[in-house]
């Protein structure tokens, strides 16, 4: 009898630009790991839809009836994205507030936010269950980075503004080409 070798099966999936989508689920975690994690993890994601969105310039739109962010690219694409706020971070005061506690956010965008807030109870972590707090932007960028590890979401956009940088985490991004 003459052996064969078996072919392992051919994958077309595309390798995911970080670790899998997957919201925390009420577990405890190690705190210092799970921090750890969701700073490289917003890093890896950070650069994969910059590199395959290209939204550094684009004019943005927050529909926050429909809980949609839009993005109009300079090649006539339009990027929309499912979109949650997290929290605003006023560089004059250096002041974060979380969406969860804002009056300018209706409810249904401030879900991510209050779930992070729900992970800080769990674990003791004051800075998420605190509605305002002084802090460097770089640490605004850190506990949206906490959001969006403990919410599974694709990505996290920086929103400048007149006044407050708005921190949002991002959906499943979908490109249309606008046809002229």
């Amino acid at each position: 009898m003459q052996k064969t070798a078996r072919r392992k099966p051919k994958t077309t999936a595309q390798a995911a630009p970080s670790q899998a989508l997957v919201p925390w689920g009420g577990e405890e975690v190690d705190v210092d790991r799970f921090v750890a994690e969701s700073w490289v993890d917003l890093l890896n994601r950070q650069r994969w839809l910059s590199k395959k969105l290209k939204l550094e310039t684009a004019p943005w739109l927050v529909d926050q009836n429909a809980g949609i962010i839009q993005f109009e690219r300079k090649d006539g694409a339009v990027v929309t994205a499912p979109v949650q706020i997290i929290g605003a971070w006023n560089p004059r005061t250096s002041i974060f507030r979380w969406a969860w506690d804002h009056p300018m956010v209706v409810q249904r965008l401030r879900n991510d936010a209050e779930r992070t807030r729900w992970f800080g109870d769990k674990h003791g972590l004051e800075e998420l269950t605190v509605k305002s707090l002084k802090m460097d932007e770089q640490e605004a960028w850190r506990l949206t980075a906490l959001a969006m590890k403990v919410n599974g979401s694709h990505g996290v956009y920086r929103a400048p503004t007149e006044g407050p940088v708005i921190f949002m985490t991002l959906g499943k991004p979908n490109v249309r080409k606008v046809s002229a």
